[in-house]
């Protein structure tokens, strides 16, 4: 009884730091606008938890309003280009949740009179989205009981229990605490408490301890051991994978871009033509004939799962014959950079100076 009662009052707490605390976000209902009748807009509580996949939130908040401006109904979106989608997605990584949201929409469309359903199987259902998704649009859109974990609360969760192993092999543990702490109403609210706490106070590093309403139950803090919790897995390293990126100049301010296949890594996006990426480098087979320039200069990026390293090669092509089923070609003064994904950019920007 002790123990419901302390989970109650954590809860409560929370719950009106939030009030007070909750930060600002473009698809949010602040609690006093939902107290005065307020309700927040499933289509955009989708949208952005689509986007903060992986993401955040700082990152997403300009790429969240430029979204909402252009696509503001799941119509509209429905009617949507791919290729217009995956351009607007460039820079936020992570493409196939670009995809689904374009075939989600399509679906629910076609079967839901452009309504997000209010069904956890349904939801589960619909591309792209998964338990974590589901349950936060029936929490923080319907105000539906659900438990909404991300890596946040996570985080909160395992220090104010004290769960010492890595948070990959505690998911059942954090579960079980996290569906105790959630209360029966307010679900969504406690939801985004929790995260906006994480992200104020109960920090990855440096927790601000002095600061924190629920330091007193916090059994991490109790025995000295909240800067070691989550315990942190062992970093494995990435592989390197390598290959050769071209940048084909035509006279006088052009430069050519080709479609990436649509299937893989940046698939459907503009880009600089480039090799496989191997793990070892090799010879590359040239796009065509041209004056051909190997640079030395490399450029870097990292993936979820791989590192990877491309040597830039200069291209110069005064007689503009090439495939251009294959090629665009682009005005340089015309170019909006933001249309390529941040690898591509990294080689627009170190290769234009060379």
């Amino acid at each position: 009884m002790v123990y419901q009662i302390e989970m109650a009052i954590i809860s409560k707490i929370l719950l009106k730091w939030y009030a007070e605390n909750g930060r600002v976000l473009p698809w949010r209902v602040k609690p006093k606008d939902a107290a005065a009748g307020q309700s927040p807009d499933p289509y955009k509580v989708w949208i952005s938890e689509i986007m903060l996949q992986q993401t955040t939130v700082n990152t997403v908040i300009p790429y969240f309003k430029k979204f909402i401006k252009k696509w503001d109904c799941i119509d509209k979106l429905s009617y949507a280009d791919e290729h217009d989608i995956l351009a607007f997605w460039a820079g936020l990584g992570y493409y196939a949740r670009g995809r689904n949201l374009l075939k989600c929409a399509r679906e629910l469309s076609e079967k839901y009179d452009s309504e997000i359903p209010n069904d956890k199987k349904t939801l589960l259902k619909l591309p792209g989205i998964g338990e974590y998704t589901a349950s936060a649009i029936r929490s923080i859109a319907f105000g539906e009981r659900e438990v909404v974990i991300d890596a946040n609360i996570e985080r909160v969760v395992c220090r104010l229990f004290k769960i010492e192993k890595p948070i990959n092999q505690s998911k059942k543990d954090i579960k079980k605490y996290a569906s105790q702490l959630f209360p029966k109403h307010y679900s969504g609210d406690f939801a985004q408490a929790l995260m906006d706490f994480a992200n104020a106070v109960c920090k990855p590093k440096k927790p601000d301890c002095n600061n924190c309403l629920i330091s007193r139950y916090c059994l991490s803090l109790k025995l000295g051991l909240v800067e070691n919790i989550p315990a942190k897995p062992v970093k494995k390293e990435k592989p390197i994978r390598r290959g050769f990126v071209f940048f084909i100049k035509i006279h006088p301010n052009r430069f050519l871009l080709e479609r990436r296949p649509s299937e893989g890594i940046l698939g459907g996006l503009l880009g600089f033509p480039t090799t496989e990426w191997e793990v070892k480098k090799k010879e590359p087979t040239l796009p065509f004939k041209a004056n051909w320039d190997f640079t030395k200069k490399v450029v870097t990026h990292q993936f979820s799962h791989f590192k990877l390293e491309l040597e830039i090669v200069l291209g110069d092509k005064t007689d503009p014959k090439f495939d251009k089923s294959k090629y665009f070609v682009v005005e340089q003064q015309n170019f909006d950079l933001m249309s390529l994904p941040t690898l591509m950019r990294k080689v627009y920007t170190k290769a234009i100076n060379l």
